[in-house]
């Protein structure tokens, strides 16, 4: 079969198409014929060597899928050849999804009901159990609430607008530029604010014409920390589902945070893997009827993963890139 690995670690410069054996499914585990897979951050993240593969070098990139079960390994019973399936956390201790096959243990995998594209299914995996674990799970998000998620034009940031407008939240997103407010608002967001306000605290609290903020959803918490919990009001949550620096607060702030009860809360979908199938299966039905709907920006052939992984790491990208593995 065909899969994009690396050898070494670097830029995309470093990814070949390779043709590498059929993996067999061990026990718990099944061989998915993969249809579709996405680019995430952490896909660059292992590739570059920030973060190691369990497995060591070659290795096949991709954490996320949808596809149709090919086989099935010992102790299978809730899945069967021919159902259709979608997950993510994969490609970290064994080999990933940028391929033609993979074999991943069937408690990550959810159904992909038939009326979602294996496409939508790709782009969906990673980034709404990453957004629905961080707002509704750790966030604890409720009707009524008032909700920040900051870098809302991207992949799990647009999402995220969508699962909290659904919860019935009124959302206030951060983006950049005309096209990605309009991108954001689209979704069902009450406001934008541009994320280089001087005072970004204030600016979201009047676009919420007074109302502090309840939950925050943060990929950058070196830059927004503080913002954040000048923000949010008496019990706000913060989650932090990423940060690029060391992320610090000031005695100040974090004084005023505990007279707030605010909480600052951390979670990662790749040490999660118990609760993806959980959160997906939540999902489903949303995705089916339309009601959350990743946005697809590009979609690319197995063969030119290196270019959508060059793409999805340039400057306004609006949604998700997605990879096919079929011609």
């Amino acid at each position: 079969m065909r899969a994009i690995r690396y050898h070494e670690y670097g830029d995309e410069s470093v990814l070949s198409l390779d043709e590498v054996p059929k993996p067999n499914p061990g026990a718990g585990e099944v061989r998915v014929a993969i249809e579709a897979a996405s680019v995430n951050p952490i896909d660059a993240k292992l590739r570059s060597g920030l973060l190691e593969p369990t497995a060591g070098l070659p290795h096949v990139c991709g954490v996320d899928l949808a596809g149709v079960v090919d086989a099935v390994g010992a102790g299978v019973t809730r899945l069967e050849p021919g159902d259709r399936v979608y997950g993510t956390g994969f490609g970290w201790k064994d080999d990933g999804t940028y391929a033609e096959y993979a074999a991943v243990p069937a408690a990550g995998l959810a159904t992909l009901p038939d009326a979602v594209s294996f496409e939508t299914g790709a782009a969906a995996a990673l980034v709404c159990a990453t957004a629905w674990r961080g707002l509704v799970t750790r966030g604890d998000l409720r009707v009524g609430e008032t909700c920040l998620v900051h870098g809302a034009s991207g992949g799990v940031g647009h999402v995220a607008v969508q699962i909290a407008v659904n919860a019935g939240a009124t959302v206030v997103g951060t983006a950049r530029g005309e096209e990605a407010t309009a991108f954001v608002e689209g979704l069902g967001a009450t406001a934008v604010v541009d994320y280089r306000e001087d005072d970004l605290a204030d600016a979201v609290r009047a676009s919420l014409a007074g109302r502090p903020v309840d939950v925050v959803l943060d990929s950058h918490a070196d830059k927004h920390i503080e913002t954040d919990l000048a923000a949010v009001g008496r019990g706000g949550r913060v989650v932090v589902i990423g940060q690029g620096a060391r992320a610090a607060l000031t005695p100040e702030r974090a004084l005023a945070a505990m007279f707030d009860d605010a909480d600052i809360r951390f979670m990662s979908i790749m040490a999660s893997m118990d609760d993806q199938r959980r959160v997906l299966t939540a999902v489903s039905p949303l995705l089916a009827a339309g009601s959350i709907d990743p946005v697809i920006e590009a979609a690319y052939p197995l063969a030119e993963a290196a270019d959508a992984m060059a793409h999805a790491a340039s400057p306004g990208v609006l949604g998700k890139i997605v990879i096919g593995t079929t011609e």
